[in-house]
């Protein structure tokens, strides 16, 4: 038989017989090789049993990220909203502050006047700062910083000092705690007075002052009012 045909006798046999051609597998190809694809298989398994693994934990991070950001967002809302909480108290606080110094304001000045600058002044009378305005204005133009600073005043007293029969100008500052700040702006409120040639003192009154206020009045760079009584009233003297 020539070696063609016996060749292809052979491959049409191995193509037709299952079973030979597994036995011809067998003797050809090593066991290890055989196992390969079984082996592969099970591999294939594993990879993707890991995978799904892996999967479930990252899905599972995720989750514990997303209740992880909503606790933080909650905390967050609960700062806000004690934030909020305080910022309104403050407002209320605020309020309330400048109602009492409203309240300051009309007990002292308003009603009483003439009792707590009477000792040194003449003919005391409260007046607006409109009329404290005007009359700086027809001296010289006021800035209109000067002008902004003047209608902040909290409130003005006019007299006639019992020493010298000047007429004169108490710019009053108001704060429940009586502090250097109060002291400096009543200072340059009068300064912007004295400028046109007007008599002026400053005037700060309240509850209480502090250390640094009070050593200012005692030196005389301002009169001090606590509770409604000079306390230092070498300035308005």
């Amino acid at each position: 038989m020539a070696r063609s045909e016996f060749a292809e006798q052979f491959a049409d046999l191995v193509e037709q017989d299952e079973a030979y051609r597994e036995r011809i597998q067998r003797a050809l190809i090593p066991r290890e090789l055989l196992l390969l694809p079984e082996a592969f298989a099970r591999f294939q398994a594993r990879v993707e049993e890991r995978f799904t693994q892996v999967d479930q934990e990252i899905a599972n991070v995720r989750a514990e990220m997303r209740e992880g950001f909503a606790r933080v967002d909650e905390q967050f809302a609960e700062v806000r909203a004690e934030q909020q909480r305080q910022a309104a108290e403050q407002r209320r606080q605020a309020n309330d502050i400048a109602k009492l110094k409203g309240f300051v304001l009309e007990l002292i000045f308003d009603r009483r006047a003439p009792a707590v600058f009477g000792r040194y002044w003449r003919r005391v009378k409260v007046v607006p700062a409109t009329e404290i305005c005007e009359l700086a204005e027809s001296i010289q133009p006021l800035t209109p910083e000067e002008e902004e600073s003047l209608y902040r005043a909290d409130a003005y007293v006019m007299g006639v000092r019992k020493s010298d029969g000047r007429e004169i100008i108490g710019v009053v500052e108001v704060s429940w705690m009586v502090d250097i700040g109060d002291v400096e702006r009543a200072q340059r409120r009068a300064e912007v007075l004295m400028q046109r040639g007007l008599l002026a003192v400053p005037v700060v009154a309240g509850g209480e002052a502090t250390q640094t206020a009070e050593q200012a009045a005692q030196r005389g760079a301002c009169a001090l009012l606590l509770d409604g009584i000079f306390k230092y009233p070498s300035a308005v003297g």
